[in-house]
């Protein structure tokens, strides 16, 4: 059988006799699809196509690769988005301190002012950072959700994710060694239960259950969300962009957020009976570490 292309015989081609001892005849179909040889002239590309081309060379980095006409809008494009990226890091850094610096201010004129009293600020604060957790998880959720990526958004999702880790951490802790002792107090002798919530419970056979199990369970679980959302945070920190690629460690993170996030809430639903079945006067009373 012989092969043809159109009105060439490729047969003949191959079988052509040469003086030369030996020569590899390399054939290459071009963009209008016939047979190109070694020995045909090359096509010279056009100057603009060069400059571009020469404008690709100078980036490190392939992925941001982008079609443009000259050397000159390239190199503007890329500052203007080196500009943007430095304005943004500026204002989080701006707005993060001014926020840290309202804090701080505010909590020193409530307690020169005994405004409040330290049970009182402790409890305000873990309900802060309860509400926290809900921006971070929003927001870290939403960019684990995402099939498409960018620096943008890869940013936000690192710093959403070790967010809600952080603040997680800061909840646990201060609602369990700062506001849930005055709560847990032994009451003494002769004592009015009302400063005493866990004891006020106890010694009503119809309000045990909120102390028995609900505030049992609001201790426990809420432990959970940290661990959680720290290994969220570690991996979302550590792989970059690369999660957006691999669809099963992705869904694996987000159960995990969501987890994470559920047992907050549920801890949080649980503390919130809690404190609406028993007295809070024991917010009123002096903080004895």
């Amino acid at each position: 059988m012989t092969d043809t292309y159109g009105d060439l015989d490729l047969d003949e081609v191959w079988a052509q006799d040469d003086s030369s001892p030996s020569r590899d005849v390399e054939i290459d179909f071009g963009l209008d699809h016939r047979p190109v040889f070694d020995d045909d002239p090359v096509a010279e590309d056009r100057p603009e196509v060069l400059q571009e081309l020469a404008a690709y060379d100078e980036l490190d980095d392939e992925e941001n690769v982008v079609a443009l006409h000259g050397r000159g809008r390239f190199r503007s494009g890329r500052a203007s988005r080196r500009k943007t990226a430095a304005l943004l890091h500026a204002s989080t850094i701006t707005i993060g301190a001014g926020v840290g610096a309202i804090g701080v201010t505010l909590t020193l004129v409530i307690l020169t002012g005994r405004l409040l009293t330290a049970r009182q600020l402790f409890f305000m604060a873990h309900s802060i950072l309860g509400i926290l957790i809900v921006h971070a998880f929003a927001t870290g959720l939403g960019t684990l959700c995402a099939t498409t990526d960018s620096h943008a958004k890869e940013v936000v999702r690192k710093l959403s994710t070790a967010s809600m880790a952080v603040v997680a951490w800061l909840a646990s802790v201060t609602g369990t060694w700062l506001a849930y002792p005055g709560y847990r107090a032994d009451a003494p002798p002769g004592a009015d239960l009302s400063l005493y919530p866990r004891q006020y419970l106890l010694r009503a056979p119809n309000l045990r259950f909120w102390e028995t199990f609900a505030m049992e369970w609001n201790v426990h679980i809420g432990w959970v969300t940290p661990f959680l959302a720290t290994a969220v945070a570690f991996i979302a920190v550590r792989y970059g962009r690369r999660l957006v690629a691999d669809l099963q460690v992705r869904k694996m993170l987000i159960n995990l957020f969501v987890i994470a996030f559920a047992a907050a809430i549920i801890a949080s639903v649980l503390g919130t009976l809690v404190s609406i079945a028993a007295p809070n006067d024991f917010l009123h009373r002096a903080y004895h570490p």
